[in-house]
């Protein structure tokens, strides 16, 4: 198959499965809860245990966690994990307060 044709095949592969619009800049400002203020969203059941929190991040960026957040990013909940990886580098993981889910890893 000639190169054209397979640059061609794959702009319309491309083209018939529409992929996810993230916007970074258009992010809302995340502001940090209060040690008491997070023990009350984890008690009352708004967020899931920071525990489980870090297991999600540490899968999705292996290393050492050194420091996790629960902060509110417009109405929503989100857990900011730092982790320490064995190299040096270090990455920050965003997940969904509720869920888990990764929702960034920097």
């Amino acid at each position: 198959m000639s190169m054209m044709l397979v640059e061609s095949a794959l702009a319309l592969a491309l083209l018939a499965a529409p992929l996810p619009i993230v916007q970074i800049d258009s992010q809302e400002p995340i502001s940090c809860l209060s040690p008491d203020e997070t023990r009350d969203a984890v008690a009352e059941g708004r967020v899931i245990q920071p525990v489980q929190a870090s297991r999600h991040a540490r899968h999705a960026a292996p290393g050492e966690v050194v420091r996790i957040r629960l902060c509110r990013q417009g109405e929503d909940y989100v857990y900011v994990v730092t982790t320490l990886k064995r190299d040096g580098r270090v990455a920050r993981v965003t997940l969904e307060g509720q869920s888990g889910k990764v929702a960034t890893i920097r």
